[in-house]
């Protein structure tokens, strides 16, 4: 594969001969992570707002 296939940090290491071989995948494994987190976040907060509409309605509908 070519040396662009894989996005990596767009930081240049003074006198380095390149990157590391393990930080390609560790770079994934934390996109990975953050983006669950950040779906799981968005998630329960679309949800607790889905249930605070719920609850609203059920409470004008009992009026």
């Amino acid at each position: 594969m070519g040396n662009n296939f894989w996005p990596h940090l767009p930081l240049r290491i003074p006198y380095s001969i390149g990157m590391a071989h393990w930080w390609d995948p560790m770079w994934w494994i934390f996109q990975i992570v953050v983006m669950t987190v950040l779906l799981i976040t968005l998630r329960k907060v679309a949800m607790d707002i889905d249930r605070e509409r719920a609850e609203k309605r059920s409470s004008n509908a009992n009026r």
